[in-house]
């Protein structure tokens, strides 16, 4: 199947390439696939850090801005309290995920592509756009959105929220955690040059070039 090149914004250029792309014009310059083999032990640990790293700051966090809000560190604690506390930190995890992903998608869609999503369990949810290219950039602010936009939300409604915030603990690691691939595969995406165009794969990504 053909490779679409996808650019909503600019569509004379991305027609004039999609004509050098159609005459197997494109030069392939690394690929990933972090979702397989060797890399996931190493994905899967810094993943695990950042939860942990993610959890701490959330955690830290509200605890100074409960204090800051009411004089005191901590609400008085009930079984039933903790009970609750769990079960909806731990939906809270849970949905974030589905919610990351969904953040991608709107991303890849906003740029023109076409996502999809799926899973590879027990450690990844994925969305991708399969057979579509994208601009470098364009690639890596679909990579980070989740995470930045997320992770703000986090902090605003943690400062200004703190009890309500202390359910969704579970949730705002996790997101942090579960942009460990993003992380890693931006990294590597950022060093390649500006005019790369990145094929998204269900398990990592294909980077190409067009000849200058």
């Amino acid at each position: 199947m053909a490779l679409i090149l996808v650019d909503r914004f600019h569509s004379r250029k991305r027609d004039e390439q999609q004509r050098l792309i159609d005459a197997d014009q494109l030069q392939k310059m690394e690929e990933l696939a972090l979702l397989e083999g060797e890399q996931l032990r190493p994905l899967a640990l810094l993943s695990l850090q950042m939860f942990i790293v993610g959890g701490l700051f959330f955690v830290v966090l509200d605890l100074l801005s409960y204090h800051w809000h009411y004089q005191t560190w901590l609400a008085p604690l009930s079984a039933l309290g903790i009970l609750r506390w769990i079960i909806l930190n731990v939906v809270g995890y849970l949905l974030i995920l589905c919610v990351h992903e969904l953040i991608h998608g709107v991303v890849f869609a906003f740029w023109g592509g076409r996502p999809h999503f799926g899973a590879r369990l027990p450690l990844a949810l994925y969305c991708g756009a399969s057979q579509q290219l994208f601009r470098r950039d364009h690639y890596l602010a679909v990579g980070l959105a989740p995470l930045i936009f997320l992770t703000l939300l986090g902090i605003i409604v943690t400062i200004f929220y703190p009890g309500p915030a202390s359910y969704l603990l579970f949730a705002f690691a996790g997101n942090f955690s579960g942009a460990a691939g993003d992380v890693v595969v931006a990294r590597r995406v950022a060093r390649l040059p500006k005019p790369t165009l990145i094929e998204d794969t269900e398990v990592g990504y294909t980077a190409w070039k067009l000849p200058e």
